[in-house]
């Protein structure tokens, strides 16, 4: 990798700008040049720095030595600099789905790679669909929940490649040792290969090599792992010029950071390192259309979102977003929406919602949106409502979905701020986002009541709702013995998580709604800790005896037949097996934590309750 200036002069004025490249070969054996990172204007000492830098890993790279070929992949690497990761390869594996087999939820518990082998189908992740189809790879972080179903008559074949991502502390304690890093994406959004035969290949080559201790499989598997990756890589650069779509990439983040300020084509330009006129055409070429329009419509959609979500007067608002004074900013509110401020908060809203739980929480109000992430067994219970009025149901945000949302132009979209690409939505209308994770459900109502002006209805629905609380916990109360003891456990890729009283699995309404008592270690560990669950393995299983378990059971195609923890001698020993007091519950239901969804989880707990009285 080297530094590369350019240097240009434009109508007088001169302009620098730094990036760091690399050097590669192309298929045809040509060398190539690859921009690694832009790093725009530098002094003469910073520049002389990164030169330094460069020269030092190269120096350090070539003379790499490798030690003993028993050790691991990572006494290998003792020499490669500390802020360069490692990538381990751990499993692979062929994953099959039957012609229109229903949806699977896995949970990923490393790094992975999903790559479509035959087929087509759906994957559903973070909020957004993936149609999946012949080479196509998509990048699953860890700790990433997706659901994946076969939509065609013909069978769904993915190839699972897990890694792990590990960095050489700096630390001296760790004396240098390999620990687990947390990189950013590999990609954000999923790729179609366009020459997906050597990635196959190379995937069914590295399932079959057997796994053992011996040097020359685990060298085999790491560079053939390797090499993968690569093809993978160099496939997405060549879609468009990297360079350009770096400058807008940042161009684009500098505009979401200053929009508030006076702020000119000229410095954006200056702090890229291009040309005012260059950066226009990249800038018209990239975003459909000039750097002026794109502020202005940014601004006016922070806007919108000030006046729905906001107490700031017209004025506050007019400075908040950029504008020079409230009579400009009326202008130009006017001239791109069409109406005045003041009468566009008169005006019906069009509202999107891109989480289930939202969306039923709006036609829980009575509010039906335009476009919404809906779960197909809500449709039913929210039937009256949605005849009445215009509702397209998605099941994710894709590039379709997008497209529709776009020409709705909504007036505001609601979205859970910790799953989804907030970048993508915001270009997509303003937005309402939620706090999911830090809000309990009573507070995602009312804040989502509040916004659609709906709190009057919001509290009656509440006060019922509590009315029906106080009778089931009656009603449990005067036939359940007071000792005994209730646990949610899901089971999910084969991996065992016990809840607590935070958001989904039936937690708030179990423990918060009934008041019914979970086990000692289950209010320690999980919700005095303020943690949603608790992975446990099955020698922990006997810890977390109770007398009920209430079991949400996600069937997994990634583990091998036969694998059953019910087999297991732990869990024939819990109390609530052997009372047969164990409640496999309807996982969709209990999955949610919205109004709806509380509901029914309240009806189906009693019910099953009332079953052994």
């Amino acid at each position: 990798m080297f530094l590369k200036k350019s240097s240009f002069t434009r109508n007088g004025k001169s302009y620098l700008y730094y990036k760091i490249v690399s050097t590669y070969k192309d298929e045809t054996g040509k060398n190539k040049h690859r921009v690694v990172k832009h790093l725009g204007k530098l002094t003469d000492e910073e520049a002389a720095e990164v030169r330094q830098v460069l020269k030092e890993q190269s120096q350090r790279q070539a003379g790499q030595k490798v030690g003993s070929v028993e050790s691991e992949v990572s006494s290998h690497l003792a020499e490669v600099p500390q802020d360069i990761p490692v990538f381990v390869l751990l499993d692979t594996k062929q994953l099959t789905y039957e012609p229109f087999a229903q949806k699977e939820w896995n949970v990923t518990e490393v790094d992975m790679l999903l790559l479509v082998r035959e087929g087509t189908g759906e994957l559903f992740m973070d909020g957004k669909k993936v149609v999946l189809r012949y080479g196509m790879v998509v990048f699953a972080p860890s700790g990433s929940g997706m659901h994946v179903v076969n939509t065609s008559s013909s069978l769904l074949q993915l190839d699972r490649i897990a890694f792990d991502v590990l960095q050489r502390s700096g630390k001296a304690a760790d004396r240098g040792a390999y620990l687990p890093h947390r990189m950013q994406r590999l990609f954000q959004e999923p790729i179609q290969l366009q020459t997906p035969f050597w990635a196959l290949q190379i995937s069914k080559e590295l399932s079959a090599i057997q796994v053992s201790g011996q040097p020359e499989g685990m060298f085999k598997r790491q560079l053939l792992f390797y090499t993968m990756m690569d093809r993978i890589v160099r496939d997405t650069s060549e879609e468009r010029p990297l360079e350009t779509h770096n400058v807008i990439t940042h161009a684009v983040s500098l505009i979401d950071q200053h929009y508030r300020d006076d702020l000119t084509r000229d410095q954006i330009a200056e702090q890229l390192g291009i040309s005012p006129e260059h950066f226009s055409r990249l800038f018209k070429r990239e975003k459909g259309m000039s750097f002026i329009d794109y502020l202005l419509h940014l601004r006016i959609e922070k806007s919108r979102e000030l006046l729905l979500l906001s107490k700031f007067n017209l004025q506050e608002i007019a400075e908040e977003t950029g504008f020079q004074s409230q009579y400009y900013f009326s202008r130009k509110f006017k001239q791109l929406v069409g109406v005045s401020p003041s009468a566009y908060l008169l005006q019906p809203k069009k509202y999107v919602s891109l989480d289930a739980c939202m969306t039923s929480s709006l036609l829980t109000l009575g509010v039906v949106p335009r476009v919404g992430i809906m779960s197909p067994w809500m449709s039913e219970h929210y039937q009256s409502l949605l005849s009445q009025a215009e509702f397209e149901p998605i099941e994710g945000l894709d590039e379709q979905s997008a497209e529709a949302v776009t020409e709705l132009q909504p007036d505001l979209i609601f979205c859970n701020i910790h799953k989804q690409d907030m970048n993508w939505i915001r270009s997509l209308g303003p937005v309402a986002s939620v706090d999911m994770e830090n809000m309990d459900w009573r507070a995602q109502l009312r804040f989502i009541a509040d916004v659609v002006g709906k709190q009057q209805e919001a509290e009656a629905w509440l006060q019922a709702f509590d009315q029906q609380l106080a009778a089931a916990r009656e009603q449990l109360g005067r036939h359940l013995p007071a000792q005994d003891t209730f646990i949610i456990m899901k089971i999910v890729s084969g991996k065992i998580y016990i809840y607590g009283d935070l958001r989904s699995m039936g937690g708030p309404m179990l423990y918060q709604g009934l008041q019914l008592s979970p086990p000692p270690i289950v209010k320690e560990q999980i919700m005095d800790a303020k943690l949603l669950n608790r992975c446990v393995s099955l020698s922990e299983l006997g810890e977390y005896s109770a007398d009920h378990i209430f079991l949400i059971n996600y069937e997994s195609n990634w583990l091998e037949s036969g694998e059953s923890f019910k087999a297991h001698p732990n869990w024939k020993k819990l109390a609530a097996v052997r009372k047969n007091q164990v409640y496999e519950v309807n996982r969709d239901v209990f999955y949610g934590f919205d109004p709806l969804s509380l509901k029914l989880q309240l009806q189906e707990i009693v019910e099953r309750l009332s079953s052994q009285l």
